[in-house]
């Protein structure tokens, strides 16, 4: 059976983002540096090496949704000082086209089409449209080579970009929050409506044991995995994945914490009223969305934000771990 060509593998998947930006350098100056591939990393974030491999062939390097890529692909097209197109021959599809136009001033505009398919076939496609990843990618590695190649800017752009980079950080943040307090919402929520007949039940009074074995086992996987998560951390570290060791190390507490709110919630020592428990699975939904939003950031190449949101996990399950206390105490 013949083996299918990237092209193939990716009909149906395929996304197709088109970008522009005004370069203040000569047209010549411009076409030659786009026409050094080894150079892509320099202003592809995602890009992390491009090696000739003869002819007019390329190995490239890439993370996307933070995994690694690799691929072959062939310049196809090299109209002096007009477009420069290339096309994957192996690997994941990719495929793209740049053309240059020179306009008053010395300077020149590039313009940008790419067309791939995403990991994950259909996930891939759908989780990339609605988190708009490779569009934002492709804006942000086009301006990027606008700087590389002009060296210095204006004040006036250099503020422009200051403000745009303001203002992506805010929204980001305001929808980072936004992840937690919705989580936190729908979990007291479900508590109330659960518990509420739960809490009334003789069903619930008659299985409830000082310390239950599931919720004992539940304690000691997660204290496992916490001592896992030192581990890992302490591995990565060493092979020298600095930003990969944080992430995985940022766990420990939560889970360490989530290992004593187990004991706790088996203990019949232990028992809270209504309002306490909303309050406490309202922490404990927020710490989910916390861990949640750093994983999905992380795989995305997003790291340093993913790194800032999952460091409110522990934060949010120590305060369901203290709700309960204090409730506890109040009901004593």
């Amino acid at each position: 059976m013949a083996q299918t060509s990237p092209v193939e593998q990716g009909t149906g998947n395929r996304l197709v983002f088109e970008d522009s930006v005004e370069v203040q350098a000569p047209l010549e100056e411009v076409y030659g540096r786009w026409n050094n591939f080894t150079r892509f990393p320099e202003f592809m974030n995602n890009v992390e090496e491009v090696t000739p491999i003869g002819g007019d062939r390329y190995h490239w390097v890439a993370r996307i949704f933070g995994i690694k890529q690799e691929w072959d692909a062939d310049v196809i097209e090299r109209d002096p000082q007009q477009r420069i197109s290339w096309r994957s021959v192996n690997g994941a599809y990719n495929t793209g086209t740049v053309s240059f136009n020179a306009l008053d001033g010395s300077k020149t505009e590039v313009r940008l089409r790419l067309e791939y398919a995403p990991p994950a076939g259909q996930i891939g496609k759908q989780l990339d449209k609605i988190t708009q990843t490779t569009k934002r990618q492709v804006h942000e590695d086009l301006h990027n080579f606008k700087r590389t190649v002009s060296g210095s800017n204006t004040g006036v752009q250099r503020a422009d970009v200051v403000n745009q980079q303001g203002q992506t950080s805010v929204g980001s943040l305001m929808a980072q929050i936004g992840v937690a307090a919705g989580a936190a919402a729908a979990g007291g929520v479900a508590t109330y409506y659960i518990g509420d007949r739960l809490f009334s039940s003789r069903a619930f009074a008659a299985v409830r044991s000082p310390v239950s074995p599931p919720f004992a086992l539940g304690g000691w996987i997660l204290t496992g995995a916490c001592g896992a998560s030192i581990v890992g951390a302490a591995a990565l570290r060493l092979s020298g994945r600095m930003t990969d060791a944080l992430f995985v190390g940022q766990w420990a507490p939560t889970f360490l914490a989530m290992g004593a709110l187990s004991r706790m919630l088996g203990h019949r020592g232990v028992q809270t009223n209504l309002t306490t428990e909303v309050a406490s699975w309202s922490f404990f939904s927020a710490c989910l969305g916390s861990i949640l939003s750093s994983v999905v950031l992380h795989s995305m190449g997003r790291r340093d934000q993913g790194l800032f949101v999952g460091q409110w996990a522990p934060t949010f399950i120590g305060a369901s771990l203290i709700s309960r206390l204090f409730g506890r105490f109040i009901a004593g």
